[in-house]
Order: C-alpha cells, then sequence, then structure tokens
C-alpha cells in the first residue's frame, strides 16, 4: 500500500502531536516539519508531499500561512475561531480552485466533530436549541492567543462549563452563548506589564471579550510546577426537546493529540478525494464519513 506522504508546518503542540501519530502509523509518512521561518523549504518537496498539515494558531498565523501554502499544496488545518470561519473559508476558496488543490479547513474536534454533531442534533431535534459546552479543559486556540500578546512569557487557558447552565440546557431551556463558561487564564509576564495585558485580554474579540474572564499572573517555576505536561480537554453537543435528548460528549487526556488524530483521518480523506478529481475547499460538512474510514461497511 502507498503510503500518504505528510508535511507538518509550525512545531508547537499540535505539530508534535502530528509529529507522534504520524511515526506510529503505518500509512502514513512524514516527508519533513517546517516552521515559518523554513516555509520555503516546502517547494523543495513540491512532487514529494500529498497533504501538508498545517499546525499553526488561528489568531494570526493561521489565515497568513494556509492561503499560501493552498496555493501550491494540498492541505488541512483546524482553524478554530468560529466568528472567522466563514471569511477564512472564503479566503481559502478562490486560491484551492485555482491551484486545483484540496484545502479541508476548521476539522479539529470543534469546529469539526462537533460542527457534524450539530448539524444531525438540528435535522433531528429541529425544535431543540443545540448547544456547546467546552470543557472543563485546555483550551489550544485560546492560548495560543493569548501568547501572542507582546511581553507575554508563557501562558495556559482553562475553559469550565459553568454548572447551572448546563443544567438549563439538558432540561431543554435556551441560553445565553456568553453564559455558558468561564475563561481562567495563568500567565507569566513582567509585573508593570500586567495590567495592560489584562486589558488586552479582557478585550479580546473572538477569544475573550464578553466572556467572565480570569486573569492570574503567576511566575515560571510556579508555572512549570503546575501546568507542564497539561493538555487535557473536552466538551459536549447537547439537543434535547419534549420528549428526546442527543448528546455527543467528549473527554481526552491530550487535546493535541486528539486532534492530530482528526487531522490525519481527513488527510486521508484528502488522498481520496484528490483521486476522484476533485478540488476546492472542504470542511467536515462536506466529507462524507466513508473518506475518513478505509472500510466503512464495516462499521454499520
Amino acid at each position: 500500500m502507498m503510503k500518504i506522504k505528510i508535511a507538518i508546518v509550525g512545531y508547537g503542540n499540535l505539530g508534535r502531536a502530528c509529529e507522534k501519530l504520524i511515526k506510529s502509523r503505518s500509512e502514513f509518512e512524514l516527508v519533513g516539519i517546517f516552521t515559518r521561518s523554513s516555509i520555503n523549504k516546502l517547494d523543495d518537496l513540491y512532487n514529494t508531499i500529498d497533504v501538508v498539515l498545517v499546525c499553526v494558531g488561528s489568531s494570526a498565523d493561521a489565515p497568513v500561512l494556509t492561503p499560501k501554502l493552498a496555493q501550491k499544496f494540498n492541505t488541512v488545518d483546524s482553524f478554530d475561531n468560529h466568528n472567522e470561519i466563514r471569511n477564512y473559508l472564503k479566503s481559502l476558496e478562490e486560491i484551492a480552485q485555482k491551484s486545483k488543490k484540496v484545502a479541508i479547513a476548521s476539522v479539529g474536534w470543534d469546529p469539526g466533530l462537533f460542527s457534524v454533531a450539530r448539524m444531525l442534533f438540528n435535522a433531528f431535534l429541529p425544535d431543540s436549541s443545540v448547544q456547546t459546552f467546552w470543557g472543563p479543559g485546555v483550551s489550544l486556540g485560546h492560548t495560543n492567543a493569548i501568547k501572542n500578546i507582546e511581553d507575554v512569557t508563557d501562558a495556559i487557558q482553562f475553559t469550565v462549563p459553568q454548572k447551572e447552565t448546563l443544567k438549563k440546557v439538558r432540561l431543554g431551556k435556551s441560553v445565553t452563548d456568553k453564559s455558558k463558561h468561564k475563561r481562567i487564564c495563568y500567565v507569566v509576564a513582567p509585573q508593570k506589564k500586567q495590567k495592560k495585558i489584562t486589558s488586552l485580554i479582557k478585550n479580546m474579540p473572538d477569544y475573550f471579550l464578553g466572556y467572565q474572564t480570569e486573569v492570574n499572573f503567576i511566575e515560571r517555576p510556579e508555572f512549570n510546577k503546575k501546568f507542564n505536561g497539561v493538555q487535557n480537554h473536552g466538551g459536549a453537543v447537547i439537543g434535547a426537546d419534549k420528549t428526546s435528548k442527543l448528546e455527543l460528549r467528549l473527554r481526552t487526556k491530550s487535546n493535541p493529540l486528539f486532534t492530530a488524530s482528526i487531522m490525519l483521518a481527513y488527510a486521508a480523506a484528502n488522498v481520496r478525494l484528490q483521486k476522484e478529481g476533485r478540488f476546492g475547499v472542504f470542511t467536515a460538512a462536506d466529507i462524507a464519513p466513508k473518506y475518513l474510514f478505509s472500510d466503512c461497511i464495516q462499521v454499520l
């Protein structure tokens, strides 16, 4: 069987998780790992790479790098800024159509897996209010957004569902989006910059603005002691009406590893779409499950 040749762009938590999984799975071959500064070296492997996994932050890097990569390569990314997905897809569409490449976008666990659940739940329970909860756990996207702030040395962000709001949704009651979660941030930064950083975090559109957000500053030794290796996350999609309730729940000890596993499944789907002569931008909503699994009949 021909191996799917993968290149990784970005070498943070997600990039390292993708590397680990690729090396453990016989159907994939890792061609190379590239950072933002070495991305031009991808051109030397143009005829070798089947799919590029774009493992960079959604707040600043992905909107610039993914369209650039889609000019020459088939891509898979986990862009997770929900409010900007429509614009992100639009920026990719013209490029992927022109280059005749397959760009699979926003396929982590949310957006991605949870997006499909929301579509199904809304279709099956049209009179319900389908709601999504994230956490408790570490949000990679929100953590990355804090790290991009000037003078922040390190950071981690925990998303925690509000228990009372969660109970209401399970009873079929409607709630407001920003009443569903609390966002708790731990930040390493110089003391004289902390007031400014707190303001920048709490007023960051699409990430923290309007949410109940707690910002805690912490010294490096304590940060390392408390949070080194902490990567757990989870969430739930819930739909309930007067007679029925649907719920998909996720609990993972490693947010990066689970996201990486999803991206690799869509890398395989990317190659299957290529073989059919298809190109353009695809999301989880566009790709049938049979493209993710080599023997779909087996699981029916």
